[in-house]
């Protein structure tokens, strides 16, 4: 096999969820298209991290520095809900159920892969919910990490820190999502279910 090709396929392996015949796939696909539209891919790839930035609030992707949902004034401030990833944030989102605010962890707690609580954005929301005390005597946080063991992990280490902080109500998801399910790839009533249910 060509080297090159077997080198691209293996930058595309890094990423999460892409095994070595989706990779595959992936620089055939390419390998097919226009050279202006490789161009444009690379050029946008290359800029990403100019091009898309995330919240210096909640860490949603952003254009700017605050991202939507933190520029909406009518959102409630003392109610936030804490996710993995973009992507969770996303899901939840198009229910159009939840009016309050977002943090973005930016992954779970997984020992076995190196992912330890440094490594996520717990001390910046640790952060925010002192900040909201310091304004009002009683916040909710909403913890709706994945219903996995990384995510129940997370869940129990962020109930332990926030627990026992004045004025700090947790809550958590209900159990309308399916154990071992990912909220990206849930749809909409069963993440309803699971808004509605929460504990």
């Amino acid at each position: 096999m060509n080297p090159r090709f077997k080198y691209v396929v293996s930058l595309f392996r890094k990423l999460p969820g892409v095994g070595p015949r989706q990779a595959a796939r992936f620089v055939l696909a390419l390998m097919e298209k226009p050279d202006a539209e490789l161009k444009e891919l690379g050029g946008m790839i290359a800029n990403l991290r100019n091009e898309i930035k995330f919240c210096a609030n909640c860490f949603n992707l952003s254009e700017n520095h605050v991202c939507r949902v933190c520029a909406d004034n009518r959102r409630e401030k003392m109610k936030i809900l804490v996710v993995e990833k973009v992507t969770d944030l996303d899901s939840i989102e198009k229910t159009g159920l939840y009016r309050g605010q977002y943090h973005v962890l930016g992954g779970a707690i997984n020992p076995v892969d190196g992912i330890m609580p440094d490594h996520l954005r717990i001390k910046e929301l640790s952060s925010r919910v002192d900040e909201a005390l310091s304004a009002n005597s009683e916040i909710e946080v909403i913890l709706a990490t994945n219903p996995t063991t990384m995510g129940e992990t997370t869940a129990i280490y962020l109930k332990d820190l926030l627990v026992n902080k004045k004025g700090v109500n947790i809550t958590r998801l209900g159990r309308g999502l399916a154990s071992g399910s990912h909220l990206e790839y849930a749809d909409e009533i069963t993440l309803r279910n699971a808004l509605e249910s929460r504990r």
